[in-house]
């Protein structure tokens, strides 16, 4: 996990890729929640961002599921994303 410049804070963010031939199979959404154990767990974080393009309805729903919460929609590399936050608190292991 890597801290990420949002409006002048260094927040730590929630990424991941998959060749198209693994989507629908879970693997994100497993490897997801084992990362955000070990940032709450074993980095002891406060919080963790997680963002994906309105379109992604695959990541966007994984980060429901995962109990971030919607934020705002922000500007990132010229595209509107969708800002999710997980709070410790909220995190279900």
């Amino acid at each position: 996990m890597e801290p990420y410049q949002l409006d002048g804070r260094a927040e730590v963010e929630l990424g991941y890729r998959l060749c198209l031939n693994h989507w629908g199979k879970g693997y994100a959404r497993e490897a997801a929640a084992a990362v955000l154990r070990y940032g709450f767990e074993d980095m002891t974080l406060q919080n963790i961002l997680g963002f994906a393009l309105p379109q992604n309805r695959g990541s966007l729903k994984i980060l429901e599921q995962l109990r971030f919460e919607y934020r705002c929609d922000f500007l990132h590399a010229g595209l509107t994303h969708r800002l999710y936050e997980l709070r410790r608190g909220a995190f279900v292991a």
